[in-house]
C-alpha cells in the first residue's frame, strides 16, 4: 500500500441525502488505513471534521475549504475526494511515482443519476479520457498547500471575484496560458497576469490509470454542470447497475 495518505473530503452540504449516504459509505469502503479529513459548511460526521462555515459556493469557497483542510494533514500525500464521488481502495493505495507532479486518475466515470431533460439516461455510465479533475487529484500536501494559496490569492481578489466567480483558472497543474491570457485582457484584472502566469507555468500534471474505476455522479447540481462521454454503458465491470449501488447502500440507513 505505501505510505499512509489523508483523504481530503470536501463538501458544501448542498447533497441529494441519497448519493450522501451512498458515496459516505463507499469512502469508508476505499479509505481502508489512510486518514480522512472532512471539510463542510455545515458539522458532519466523517473522519476529523472541520466545519468553515456556510461560504456558499464558488471557485474560492473550494480552496478555501481545501485550506482549511490541509491544515491538519500530517501526511506526505493526499487524496482529494469529493462528496458526490464513488472511489475504489485501490485509488487511495496509489502513490505517486514523481513528486513534482500533480497526479490525476484518468480512470473515472461520469454516471448520470438525475436530470429530468433526459431521464432515458439516468444510470448511464460514460467516460472522458483526460478529464483531470479535482476529485480524483493525488499528490503530495506540500505542493498542494503551496499552489493553493497562490489560488486563493488571485480567486479572492475583488475584481476577479466580480468577473469569474466560479474561478476559471483550472485545476492544479492542468490550464494553458493561452487559455487563461483571454480572461486577463480585461482591464479590471490585468494586474494579476504575473500570479497567474507563475500558477498555469511552474507546476506540471500526468494522469495515472487504476485497473478499477471511479463514479462521478452527475445530479444536476454539479458544479460543472451536466456532462457525458461518448464511451457508454448501462453496467460498468465492478460497479454493475447504478442503481442497484444507491438501493443497496441508502435501504440500510
Amino acid at each position: 500500500m505505501g505510505d499512509i495518505k489523508t483523504i481530503i473530503y470536501l463538501t458544501d452540504n448542498s447533497l441529494d441525502e441519497k448519493v450522501y449516504i451512498t458515496c459516505r459509505d463507499w469512502l469508508y469502503r476505499a479509505a481502508g488505513e489512510h486518514k480522512i479529513v472532512s471539510v463542510s459548511q455545515k458539522p458532519i460526521d466523517i473522519g476529523t471534521n472541520v466545519c468553515v462555515g456556510e461560504i456558499g459556493r464558488s471557485g474560492l469557497s473550494i480552496d478555501l475549504q481545501m485550506k482549511a483542510g490541509l491544515e491538519k494533514v500530517d501526511t506526505k500525500y493526499v487524496a482529494i475526494a469529493e462528496h458526490d464521488c464513488l472511489y475504489t481502495r485501490e485509488h487511495f493505495d496509489w502513490e505517486p511515482t514523481d513528486d513534482n507532479y500533480f497526479w490525476y486518475n484518468d480512470n473515472c466515470w461520469l454516471v448520470q443519476y438525475n436530470n429530468p431533460k433526459y431521464p432515458e439516461w439516468n444510470g448511464m455510465y460514460s467516460h472522458i479520457g483526460k478529464r483531470r479533475v479535482q476529485s480524483q487529484l493525488i499528490c503530495t500536501a506540500d505542493k498542494l498547500r503551496e499552489i493553493t494559496e497562490k489560488k486563493i490569492a488571485i480567486l479572492s481578489d475583488s475584481n476577479w471575484m466580480e468577473l469569474y466567480p466560479t474561478g476559471r483558472i483550472g485545476e492544479p497543474g492542468t490550464n494553458h496560458l493561452s487559455r487563461t491570457r483571454e480572461l486577463l485582457k480585461r482591464e479590471k484584472v490585468r494586474h494579476l497576469w504575473p500570479q497567474v502566469k507563475d500558477y498555469i507555468t511552474k507546476y506540471g500534471a500526468k494522469d495515472f490509470k487504476t485497473k478499477l474505476p471511479n463514479l462521478d455522479i452527475r445530479h444536476g447540481l454539479n458544479f460543472t454542470g451536466p456532462r457525458r462521454g461518448k464511451k457508454r454503458t448501462f453496467n460498468l465491470p465492478y460497479w454493475g447497475e447504478f442503481k442497484e449501488i444507491i438501493y443497496e447502500n441508502s435501504k440500510t440507513n
